[in-house]
């Protein structure tokens, strides 16, 4: 057997085994996949061979070998440079697209309200999130009052997924739109406003938080006539084509919406939505260019790319009834990507099972790696290493001097001749014998 002479952070010298490659898998297997070994990461598993043993490339391939385990694949979080790069939703006119979400629960007010159903600078309290609910309050609240809009962007919620739901959406002309499954991001403007909404609602409710719906409307008013960053103009403003008349505007006693007004009142109007929209789709696109490339500098593209064929896993938000959230696996699978839908989501079906095929955002999904192109055996192709018995002879070593004999790794001190074994026998020896 072959040893290397090592220092150790102590500045002590000792000896470590030379593992040869044929012996490297059941290295890595006992200090990793081992119950003693808790499938610790890539710096403490090197640490833990390096006391030991000694090969050419160990870190690379524990990284490696780690990379295929799939306990500690279905057990990480997902990397976020690991993502595909942002989409923008294409500027519309006011009031073309709508996006919906359903707000709760919260706690119940005395007059029974418990969701609330919000859409852009739009929100209805609602006692519960039925379909007939949902879509009462979608016409009676808004509808009638800012007209049908051509799309509408829902998740996947069974009171918008509904036979009901979509009765009405086709009586009403308008094209129904989807997030995909587990990826809020698509409707990141609606999220946002909800945030936004929570946090204005919580400077107005009482101590027992059962006022909220009382204070809802002017919540939003206080939203609406506020200037966005992304338009550069308010959402009272992008739609009306004036301010709103508010407190601030009347404290000098005057109208300050309506200064220079002519009487010819609709042409001025006319040229001045006209002024406005043009002014928010200008800031929106920039805005817009702003943000892609902001979130595209720590984007990894070329590791997201897949293809038909390649095998990932599905990341699971989803705790199964009975299990606990502490140890719950996010990742799933594996799964084999069928065909690709858009720019960013897959079509892909479990593998070896019956299960319903599913169409998910690429974000969710990560490439199974492999280890088919390294020298290392798989783990469960792993045998006893063979053992060659051959004939007793004579080694012919080498004349070597001090200074031309070459060492394992770079050192500035004096190298020694290193010992030379003939080739041996092993005869009844276990294999963990001949590794400790």
């Amino acid at each position: 057997m072959l040893h290397r002479q090592v220092e150790s952070g102590c500045k002590d010298e000792r000896l470590v085994l030379v593992v040869p490659r044929k012996m490297r898998g059941n290295v890595l297997d006992l200090s990793h996949n081992n119950l003693c070994s808790g499938h610790m990461g890539v710096t403490r598993c090197v640490e833990c061979l390096q006391r030991q043993y000694y090969w050419p490339g160990m870190s690379s391939e524990v990284q490696l070998w780690i990379a295929e385990c799939e306990l500690c694949t279905r057990r990480k979080p997902p990397v976020s440079t690991q993502r595909a790069p942002m989409q923008s939703i294409p500027v519309a006119k006011p009031m073309e697209l709508w996006a919906m979400d359903i707000m709760g629960p919260l706690p119940v007010t005395a007059r029974g309200n418990q969701y609330v159903l919000v859409m852009w600078v739009e929100a209805v309290p609602m006692a519960n999130q039925c379909a007939d609910t949902v879509a009462r309050a979608l016409v009676d609240q808004v509808i009638t009052r800012h007209g049908i809009p051509d799309r509408i962007l829902t998740d996947q919620g069974r009171n918008f997924e509904s036979d009901l739901m979509k009765k009405v959406m086709q009586l009403l002309g308008v094209k129904k739109l989807r997030t995909s499954p587990y990826h809020p991001q698509t409707d990141g403007q609606g999220e946002r406003f909800n945030r936004t909404l929570k946090g204005i609602l919580t400077s107005y409710v009482n101590d027992d938080h059962n006022d909220w719906d009382i204070h809802l409307q002017l919540a939003l008013f206080a939203y609406r006539t506020s200037i966005h960053r992304s338009s550069g103009v308010s959402p009272f403003k992008a739609v009306y084509g004036r301010e709103a008349v508010s407190p601030l505007t009347l404290i000098d006693g005057e109208n300050m919406s309506t200064r220079g007004l002519s009487g010819n009142y609709c042409d001025e109007l006319e040229q001045t939505l006209r002024k406005v929209h043009k002014h928010v789709a200008n800031n929106i696109s920039l805005a817009q260019k702003r943000q892609k490339e902001d979130y595209d500098k720590a984007t990894k593209v070329e590791s997201t790319q897949l293809k038909p064929g390649d095998r990932v896993w599905l990341n699971s938000k989803a705790i199964p009834k009975g299990k606990s959230r502490k140890f719950h696996q996010e990742w799933t699978g594996p799964y084999e990507v069928l065909c690709q839908l858009g720019r960013v989501n897959y079509h892909i079906k479990p593998e070896g099972g019956k299960a319903k095929t599913k169409v998910v955002h690429q974000n969710r999904l990560k490439r199974l790696e492999s280890r088919s192109n390294s020298e290392l055996p798989k783990i469960n192709e792993l045998n006893e290493p063979v053992i060659t018995h051959h004939e007793e002879e004579q080694l012919t070593v080498p004349q070597e001097t001090p200074t031309t004999v070459r060492g394992l790794r770079r050192s500035t001190r004096v190298r020694r001749q290193p010992d030379r074994y003939q080739d041996f026998t092993l005869e009844d020896v276990e294999i963990e014998d001949a590794l400790f």
